[in-house]
């Protein structure tokens, strides 16, 4: 039985799967799969990949929907030439050498925390500095690229606020790669508006020293971003035609 309400949207997630077929795509560009473009078996590459083969099923799956890839039947699973409206799914899928998915897992293990800490830990300066970063990033008419400079910034200042050095390092580890995916999706609709908008409740959650609220903040911006990035990825998915067997 459903619980789904009236206004309530499920939320969506990346999957296993996805960070699997942005390795594939990879390996397809390098021509790793020789000349002819062949594919070991689905069993194969599960255990090459150490997933599961239902994971494994649905990255080829996802290959063949974006023209990636052809199977066969009896025959194969074999490499195709890489069109333009596949290589934007896949590209939004990769945040330099680390997969999407990789970089939601940390920034999940890593932001909350980080936020409460924050919260815990922030002095007047951090708060002045946080708010003189979002003053910024909503003047009318700022540029995507300034943007995305100052929602990094705005994430390794929350960092610094933790007083933490070990996970300022961390944090340092992570921020090259939010700035990639950052440039990626910046041009979806509404994104800096919803981003600034995010970004807003974690700061009053951090000045007002709350905590539990911070944590909780700062755990719905990440999850708002991944469900944005999921909805795009799912709007360039266009199923093929079926194409009717002649009798």
């Amino acid at each position: 039985m459903t619980t789904e309400k009236k206004g309530v949207v499920p939320v969506k997630q990346l999957k296993l799967s996805d960070a699997v077929a942005v390795q594939l795509e990879s390996l397809v560009r390098s021509g790793h799969f020789g000349a002819e473009g062949k594919f070991p078996s689905e069993r194969d590459l599960a255990e090459q990949f150490g997933v599961g083969r239902s994971s494994m099923r649905e990255a080829i799956s996802k290959l063949e929907t974006l023209g990636i890839i052809v199977r066969t039947q009896g025959v194969g699973t074999f490499a195709l030439d890489v069109s333009e409206q596949s290589q934007k799914s896949i590209s939004l899928l990769s945040a330099g050498e680390v997969t999407v998915l990789e970089l939601f897992d940390v920034r999940y293990a890593v932001e909350p925390d980080g936020a409460a800490m924050a919260a815990g830990r922030r002095t007047t300066k951090d708060i002045q500095e946080l708010k003189a970063i979002l003053k910024q990033a909503e003047v009318p008419g700022i540029s995507r690229t300034e943007f995305v400079k100052l929602d990094s910034e705005f994430h390794s200042l929350i960092a610094k606020a933790t007083r933490n050095r070990l996970f300022i390092q961390i944090y340092e580890q992570v921020a090259p790669h939010h700035v990639i995916y950052s440039e990626k999706v910046i041009a979806f609709e509404n994104r800096m508006i919803l981003a600034h908008q995010g970004h807003l409740r974690i700061l009053q959650a951090i000045i007002a020293q709350d905590e539990k609220l911070a944590k909780k903040e700062a755990y719905a911006h990440l999850k708002w971003a991944e469900k944005d990035l999921a909805n795009e990825i799912s709007k360039l998915e266009v199923k093929k035609p079926k194409v009717k067997k002649s009798k």
